[in-house]
């Protein structure tokens, strides 16, 4: 394992996605502080949600330019009190190549998907975004690269883009089918709605990093 990459990627501060083994959700979260081959993390309401325990198996995720970055680690610690915490030791660490042309962001946004062939929508959730293309959720089968998909996203902020593109990947589970998909068309309008979502995602991360500095390290053991 590169103990470097632990130090020099993962600081105090840094936002970063969550997801406990037993979930597909991507929880964003802030990084409390990193020592002894082990990372502190807040103790958010999702992990309570998908009922966190000691011993399970925790993976961050943070992504820039060129790689992704993969901590994958085990829950050793969980502290309730204020400032509510995780510890999760380090016992691998992976980088990836990330092909990406535009960042991607872990979003959980509803859409509805219909072949050009068709008139029937089909209910998707998107799971990972970008400017170029998506990743999503549906239980319809589509082809890969051989039909034009017409989509129709709703962000969370009440604007609606709408967009065609083709199926680049399908993997298939028990009651659903994960795609990736790329962009073949999307107006300006759209494109700019988009943009502007991605604006304020990263507002929201800016929110999260001084809430962190101002209120929550100063009290941190």
């Amino acid at each position: 394992m590169r103990n470097d990459l632990l130090y020099t990627i993962l600081k105090e501060g840094v936002v970063v996605y969550t997801r406990l083994s037993a979930s597909n959700f991507w929880h964003q979260n802030i990084v409390y502080k990193v020592e002894n081959n082990s990372v502190s993390l807040a103790l958010i309401p999702g992990y309570l949600e998908s009922i966190i325990m000691t011993g399970q198996t925790l993976t961050i995720k943070l992504t820039n330019e060129d790689i992704e970055y993969l901590f994958i680690g085990h829950i050793s610690e969980i502290r309730p009190h204020f400032p509510s915490l995780i510890t999760v030791d380090i016992k691998n660490i992976k980088d990836l190549k990330n092909c990406r042309v535009f960042p991607r962001y872990d979003v959980y946004v509803a859409a509805s998907i219909k072949s050009e062939n068709s008139d029937d929508d089909h209910f998707a959730i998107i799971h990972d975004i970008s400017l170029s293309g998506m990743a999503f959720y549906s239980k319809k089968d589509f082809s890969i690269a051989s039909e034009q998909l017409n989509l129709t996203i709703f962000l969370p902020n009440k604007n609606i883009i709408v967009a065609k593109g083709t199926v680049t990947r399908k993997m298939t589970y028990d009651s659903y089918i994960d795609y990736g998909m790329s962009y073949t068309d999307m107006q300006e309008e759209n494109n700019n709605s988009l943009y502007d979502f991605f604006s304020m995602l990263e507002v929201e991360k800016s929110k999260l990093r001084d809430t962190f500095f101002k209120s929550i390290k100063k009290h941190l053991p």
